[in-house]
C-alpha cells in the first residue's frame, strides 16, 4: 500500500492536485514520500512549505528565485520531485514560501504537496491564529499527528506551544494525553479543523507505529470514533500503511 492510497485510491486520481499537510508527528518526511510516490505517475511534481523547515536529505532544495526566472524554471522542471523553499534563513532552516509563490508552483505543476505549519519536531501542538493555512486553491489535506503523543504530558517535550495547549484546552502540565482527548483536539472546529476550509477533502494519518503500535492503533480507533474522514496509521520509516475500518 503506498501512502498517496491516504487520499487517493489510484496515483492517477491526484492529477491536478495541491494537497496541504498540516500538523505533527512526520510531516516533512510524509511530504517527501508523498513526492517520490506520485512522481513515478506525474510530471512535475512540486514540494514546498509555507512555514520554516529544516534542511532534507531526501530531495535537494532549489529556491523560488530559480523558478521565478524564465533562465532557470524549465531546467528546474526537470527534477521531479522538485522541493522549492523560499530562500536560505540559516545553516539549519529554510524560509518557505508565501501563498502566491505556492499558487505560481501550483499552477506549473500536476501535483503540489506542501507543508502548511511546523511543529518543531512535535507531535502534537496547538495553532495559533497566524499559523499558514490551506489557500483557496487546495484541493486535499492530510492531517497528521505522532502516535507517540498518547500518554504524554503537556510540557516541551513532545507538545509543541505547551503553554498555548494547555491554555485552549484547559489542562495542566501534567495531564497525560489520552487518546479519546487527542481526537478531540484534531477533530474539533478549536483545534486542527479550524484551519482546514470545508470544501477540502481531507485524511488522517497517525505515524510512529513502528514503536509505538499500541498507542498508534488506540488513537487511529478513537479518531474513527469520531469523524467522517478517512483514517489510517502506520510509519513512515517502515513504511506501514493501515486504513482504520
Amino acid at each position: 500500500m503506498s501512502f498517496s492510497q491516504i487520499l487517493f485510491r489510484t496515483a492517477a486520481e491526484a492529477q491536478r492536485t495541491c494537497i496541504g499537510i498540516l500538523g505533527a508527528g512526520g510531516k516533512t518526511t510524509l511530504m517527501h514520500t508523498l513526492g517520490e510516490e506520485l512522481s513515478k505517475h506525474h510530471s512535475p511534481v512540486i514540494l514546498s512549505s509555507l512555514t520554516k523547515a529544516s534542511r532534507s536529505a531526501d530531495h535537494a532544495v532549489h529556491f523560488y528565485l530559480e523558478f521565478e526566472s524564465e533562465e532557470t524554471r524549465n531546467e528546474l522542471l526537470v527534477n521531479n520531485p522538485l522541493y522549492i523553499m523560499g530562500e536560505i534563513e540559516d545553516e539549519q532552516k529554510l524560509a518557505g514560501v508565501d501563498e502566491g509563490q505556492l499558487q505560481s508552483l501550483y499552477e506549473a505543476s500536476e501535483v503540489t504537496i506542501f507543508e502548511c505549519d511546523g511543529a518543531r519536531k512535535k507531535s502534537i501542538k496547538a495553532h495559533q491564529p497566524f499559523d499558514p493555512v490551506f489557500p483557496e486553491f487546495t484541493t486535499h489535506g492530510i492531517i497528521v499527528v505522532g502516535a507517540d503523543a498518547v500518554g504524554a504530558r503537556v510540557d516541551g517535550k513532545l507538545v509543541h506551544r505547551p503553554e498555548l495547549f494547555r491554555e485552549i484546552w484547559d489542562v495542566d502540565v501534567n495531564y497525560e494525553l489520552e487518546p479519546a482527548f487527542i481526537a478531540k483536539v484534531l477533530t474539533s472546529q478549536y483545534g486542527y479543523l479550524q484551519k482546514v476550509p470545508k470544501d477540502v477533502e481531507f485524511a488522517y494519518f497517525v505515524n510512529k507505529s513502528d514503536t509505538f503500535p499500541d498507542e498508534a492503533e488506540q488513537l487511529a480507533q478513537a479518531l474513527a470514533t469520531v469523524s467522517r474522514a478517512a483514517v489510517y496509521y502506520g510509519s513512515i520509516k517502515k513504511n506501514i500503511l493501515i486504513k482504520t475500518l
